[in-house]
């Protein structure tokens, strides 16, 4: 019994924390990485460029956020309907459900790469690897 809880709290822990992007580590998270190097005097951001690149952050901090309210319900009960023994044909429907805020939450973030690439100059986009 011990155990069963232990893998429960392991994968609801896990479910939770994770990006809920589909594509996990290959695209880039540009505006995380610019809001890390916001006064680096390589990447020379002008003040229009900020101000832009905060409204895509601002913007897409909250529809993820949205979505993440919506998505972590579902990842529980998914978690808890397999610890405890749900066929995985009677959790298909649950699992399409997760599928479209997932990718729902890839659309934002594709949607943000794309913004924030039309602001930076190709120069700017080319230092973020390295910084």
């Amino acid at each position: 019994m011990k155990y069963l809880l232990l893998v429960f709290l392991l994968l609801a822990t896990s479910l939770m924390a994770k990006p809920p992007f589909l594509s996990q580590g290959y695209i880039p998270h540009y505006t995380k990485k610019i809001a890390k190097n916001w006064d680096n005097d390589f990447l020379d951001l002008t003040a229009e460029q900020k101000t832009k690149l905060i409204k895509v952050r601002k913007d897409t901090m909250k529809a993820i956020g949205n979505l993440k309210t919506k998505l972590q319900p579902l990842e529980q009960e998914l978690a808890d309907k397999v610890i405890s023994g749900v066929p995985p044909k009677q959790l298909r429907n649950l699992v399409k459900q997760i599928a479209k805020y997932k990718e729902a939450a890839t659309m934002v973030h594709l949607r943000c790469v794309s913004n924030t690439q039309k602001i930076l100059t190709k120069e700017q986009l080319d230092l973020l690897p390295s910084l």
